[in-house]
């Protein structure tokens, strides 16, 4: 069996020191163009790969990315942070990194909490998806590694994070509905203290505001509950024992808006007919349910690309991105939203 070149094969090839093809291969140092373009070919010629545990001794870098997630959102029906992951993923395999997957606990305890790979010392950067515990952020720091945040951000811990618009994106969900004729607009959200959340509740609230519609109190439920179908359910069945509902409900997620169908279709509520209701992430459930889901679309696999972009700035180039970059957002209309009845329907 042929073994597999060595960079000693490389550095006969192109008749170089071995140390050159190292600092070509590593970007250490001045070597002339030419030499660089000849090793180069003689890598391609060869199809001589650099063992990863090589380059990591030039280096002093270990070519891993770490990408933490709360436990909690493994459990989620819709895979919102799986594509975020998968953005990272790929825009990694582009700067030739590799991407470690964790999970913390929601419940964070201590030290020994903190992923295996960060006391090992075999991640270069760090990627923290969605709300962790703030404990954990301040543990953080002890690493002293370049950290992104994404759809997260806390005031104690300095970092940069991905985001996206959800101001915006809510503010698109209300003027969708009143270009429609609603006026009676509700508002159902979670996680009160999500920073997100708390963007999303801004939105809507401004946008009500610019278009002269005064916020009914009674027709808006935030809990303190994880965004997920069931709070949906139990937010909506509030609003229903208070006997007076909106004509339309901008919801904080689609896992929400998907508890308010559900919950619509069991006590005979129609969708759009009696009520429109709008989400925000455009999951895949909400294009597969009855009616099908008007959403504010984000683009999710930007969120971890751009994760990976900010940290390669702040690991190879030694710059700093803006410690927020905001992902954009659309309206996505679909079936659950149409004109009130009143007006005509």
């Amino acid at each position: 069996m042929t073994s597999s070149p060595t960079i000693r094969d490389v550095s006969k090839l192109a008749n170089v020191s071995v140390s050159t093809v190292s600092a070509v291969i590593n970007n250490k140092g001045i070597v002339h163009p030419e030499t660089v373009a000849r090793i180069n070919a003689a890598i391609e010629k060869l199809n001589y790969t650099p063992r990863r545990s090589a380059r990591g001794l030039a280096s002093g870098r270990s070519g891993n990315i770490g990408f933490i997630l709360s436990e909690q959102f493994f459990s989620r029906t819709e895979p919102f942070y799986t594509k975020v992951f998968l953005g990272a993923e790929f825009e990694a395999r582009k700067h030739d990194l590799y991407v470690l997957l964790t999970s913390v606990d929601k419940q964070y305890s201590g030290p020994r909490d903190m992923p295996r790979f960060l006391h090992e010392r075999n991640v270069d950067g760090l990627i923290i998806a969605g709300k962790v515990p703030a404990a954990s952020l301040m543990e953080l720091k002890k690493f002293n590694i370049p950290v992104v945040l994404v759809d997260y951000g806390d005031p104690e811990f300095y970092g940069t994070r991905v985001l996206m618009d959800n101001i915006r994106g809510t503010s698109l969900a209300v003027r969708h509905l009143v270009a429609l004729g609603h006026r009676d607009i509700g508002y159902l959200g979670g996680e009160s203290d999500h920073p997100s959340a708390k963007e999303r509740i801004r939105g809507y609230r401004e946008e009500m505001n610019r278009q002269g519609i005064a916020v009914q109190e009674k027709w808006m439920d935030i809990s303190e509950q994880m965004m997920s179908l069931e709070a949906g359910e139990h937010s909506f069945a509030r609003l229903l024992d208070k006997g007076d509902l909106p004509t339309a409900l901008v919801c904080s997620n689609d896992a929400m808006a998907i508890g308010v169908l559900k919950n619509a279709e069991r006590h005979g509520i129609s969708v759009p007919d009696d009520l429109s209701v709008v989400g925000f992430d455009d999951v895949t459930e909400g294009c597969m349910i009855t009616p099908p889901l008007t959403t504010v679309r984000v683009a999710k696999e930007d969120l971890g690309s751009m994760a990976i972009q900010a940290l390669v700035d702040m690991l190879r180039n030694g710059r700093s991105r803006s410690s927020e970059i905001r992902v954009g957002v659309e309206l996505i209309a679909r079936s659950s939203t149409a004109v009130p009845r009143s007006n005509g329907r």
